[in-house]
């Protein structure tokens, strides 16, 4: 019997199937695991918090030795998209146009076609993706595409807007800085090669202190190891443990501390003799 999980899901999925999809992450190529909202055309990605063995879950008539927490959260696919165009697109010095649904032969090591599939079949996604991402022609009929660098940065552009700033790094400040944290927020689902030409349309960000934005950043989130839900305690730094202060001995408890000191073990007992003394 497979054990139970507890998984985080929004609210307007909850009640829906979701298929599970083995995608490249657009960062990093490598296959990470999504589930798909194929209705309602939702892409989720999903973070598990592991435990390490240290907890469990007691649910209603239920016990789960696994006590970790996967949350699902919305992700734009457009990500996906622009990684998987680059790849079977770029060519040397030049983009070439590609048939988008040539990825769906692609089935190597960090692509699964049925997932590619289940993809490219999100229609308005696909729609999205080519009018945002890309030069769309029709060739004989066969719609091909290829990446179109200006459009690409527009849209990073836009996704880097101060107002979409999460409420919890207000505090590293306004303006240039904002749109600077948001960017390196979006660097997150880029490859290097995309992040390379987005600082470079706002100037390498050349007007704001990286150390000055450091210490608002590490000021504004507390990043939490497993060790500290172990003790209960919530740590102020990456892994290291707060020191716990121990309750104050009671007169009663420091007398029987120091009886203890001065009373033999049991084994003492059972020594034999020097017959000198």
């Amino acid at each position: 019997m497979d054990e139970r999980k507890v998984i985080v899901v929004p609210r307007a999925q909850s009640g829906r199937v979701l298929r599970e999809l083995r995608l490249p992450h657009p960062r990093s190529g490598v296959p990470a695991s999504y589930y798909a909202d194929t209705e309602n055309e939702v892409l989720l990605e999903v973070a598990t918090i592991d435990m390490n063995g240290r907890r469990s879950w007691l649910g209603d008539g239920w016990v789960s030795s696994d006590g970790s927490l996967s949350v699902m959260t919305p992700t734009d696919p457009l990500f996906i998209y622009l990684g998987l165009l680059t790849t079977i697109s770029q060519g040397g010095d030049e983009w070439k146009y590609v048939d988008v649904d040539s990825l769906r032969l692609e089935t190597n090591d960090t692509m699964d076609a049925l997932s590619i599939g289940a993809l490219l079949d999100m229609s308005g996604v696909r729609r999205r993706a080519l009018h945002a991402l890309c030069d769309v022609r029709d060739i004989s009929g066969d719609t091909v595409a290829r990446i179109e660098p200006a459009k690409v940065v527009a849209w990073l552009r836009r996704k880097c807007d101060p107002g979409r700033l999460p409420t919890v790094l207000g505090s590293v400040g306004g303006g240039l800085a904002a749109q600077r944290e948001m960017a390196v927020l979006v660097s997150e689902y880029l490859s290097g090669f995309w992040v390379a030409r987005l600082f470079d349309e706002f100037g390498g960000f050349a007007g704001v202190l990286e150390n000055d934005v450091l210490v608002r950043r590490v000021q504004a989130v507390v990043f939490d190891a497993p060790e500290s839900y172990a003790l209960g305690v919530a740590t102020p730094g990456s892994g290291s443990k707060m020191p716990i202060k121990e309750k104050p001995k009671t007169a009663k408890e420091k007398q029987l501390e120091k009886a203890a000191l001065k009373a033999k073990s049991i084994t003492s007992f059972f020594k034999k003799k020097d017959p000198s003394s």
